[in-house]
């Protein structure tokens, strides 16, 4: 999905022509063009995040965060030292006698620092867990955060604040709060304006956001993933069926083994680069494909 700097702006998965609207509606495109921070705003913004997951892009303030954190731990360090100072206090010969191993008989005093850490502690670990989990999201792409920012670019920085629109400026800080896993095929069709509005994606039957106009195209990705899954299989498929005829055909075991290894390192390239795999799971997958091909090793050349 992408937003371009053109007359023609794509939300999530749709492509809005920023056209003249229709004779029906009350407010002229005029309007629209030159107050978007009245008709547009957030309510347009929020749609078009709204449209595509990816698009709903934060920023993780890790910064402010850590500082956050720090100072959790701080306070928790002063009291730390406190309940010691008490502690030693309490176990000095000369002091008062007080039962150091109880919590129903111990002092004031000290359950009331006690307390206090009880509170803090909890506070200061929901927050290193919730920190742990916010380190898991990812960073979004660089696609997705441009097509933000064309979005604005097309109403002209207008609809929304300037100062408000400042987050999409801190890339190393933004993370995804959802982000679809796409194949790299699949983001090499998202990375192509051409291959991404092709007609065959389109849907006809989406009305568009009537403050955009009344000119819009929207395509599914359910076709697009479709068609991306089609091409590996079909990549597949040769990958198993064209090494089998080619050694069955050859009668030379050199040239058999050279052509097992072109294939294999084939299979390696297309499994890394064109599918969402973990290093050793393409390794693993590898292994297996040559496997197979030695099966074919085996049994091929009839006249070998």
């Amino acid at each position: 999905m992408a937003i371009d700097e053109t007359p023609t702006t794509e939300l999530g998965s749709s492509t809005i022509s920023l056209g003249s609207v229709g004779p029906a509606n009350i407010i002229a495109r005029e309007d629209i063009e030159r107050k978007p921070w009245k008709y547009v705003g957030y309510r347009g913004y929020t749609q078009l995040v709204a449209s595509e997951d990816d698009f709903f892009i934060l920023r993780r303030f890790n910064s402010l965060n850590i500082r956050v954190a720090l100072l959790l731990q701080d306070e928790i360090a002063v009291l730390e030292n406190e309940l010691a100072e008490i502690d030693q206090m309490a176990s000095r010969k000369d002091s008062e006698d007080v039962h150091n191993g109880s919590f129903r008989q111990d002092q004031s005093d000290r359950a009331a620092v006690l307390g206090k850490i009880r509170q803090q502690i909890l506070q200061y670990n929901q927050f290193v867990l919730q920190q742990i989990e916010m380190k898991k999201l990812q960073t979004p792409r660089a696609q997705d955060i441009r097509s933000l920012v064309n979005w604005h670019h097309n109403h002209d920085y207008a609809a929304i604040s300037p100062e408000e629109q400042k987050y999409l400026e801190h890339e190393s800080d933004l993370f995804s709060v959802v982000q679809k896993d796409k194949t790299p095929l699949r983001r090499l069709i998202d990375h192509s304006r051409w291959l991404r509005t092709l007609s065959i994606w389109q849907l006809k039957n989406q009305d568009p956001p009537k403050h955009e106009g009344d000119v819009v195209s929207y395509y599914s990705d359910k076709r697009i993933n479709t068609f991306a899954s089609s091409v590996i299989v079909g990549l597949g498929i040769i990958l198993l069926l064209a090494p089998l005829w080619i050694l069955y055909a050859l009668q030379s075991s050199v040239l058999k083994l050279a052509v097992i290894t072109v294939f294999i390192t084939i299979f390696l390239i297309i499994l890394s680069f064109a599918l969402v795999t973990k290093p050793f799971g393409a390794l693993g997958a590898t292994a297996a494909y040559a496997a197979v091909l030695m099966v074919f090793l085996q049994f091929g050349g009839g006249t070998s």
